[in-house]
């Protein structure tokens, strides 16, 4: 199902889902005047913003676990360690996905 710009600008609020399938077909379709790009740059933006607020999550627990860990070893516990591992396994799974993220 095409969906017009218009459709598609009132989508990305209501079904987020229809609106990356509508916005993806007509990209495909090369109906570059159909394209709700104003939602769509956003998006790309927010995407940015996720990778940068995950790494910068993931290092935070994996440095407060070590911490942790570090200074108070009469506290040690598995779930410390799994967490640690966890997260370092997270960060490098992002570092991977997003090479350019290694100097953030």
């Amino acid at each position: 199902m095409t969906l017009s710009k218009q459709q598609l600008t009132t989508l990305d609020c209501e079904d987020y889902v229809l609106w990356i399938e509508g916005t993806l077909e007509q990209l495909r379709d090369r109906n570059y005047d159909q394209v709700d790009w104003e939602n769509l740059l956003e998006e790309i933006e927010d995407m940015s913003k996720r990778e940068r607020s995950s790494l910068r999550s993931n290092l935070a627990m994996a440095l407060l676990h070590l911490l942790k860990w570090e200074f108070q070893p009469e506290l040690r516990t598995g779930s410390w360690a799994g967490s640690i591992t966890e997260h370092r396994t997270r960060i490098l799974d992002i570092l991977e996905d997003s090479p350019s993220l290694k100097n953030y």
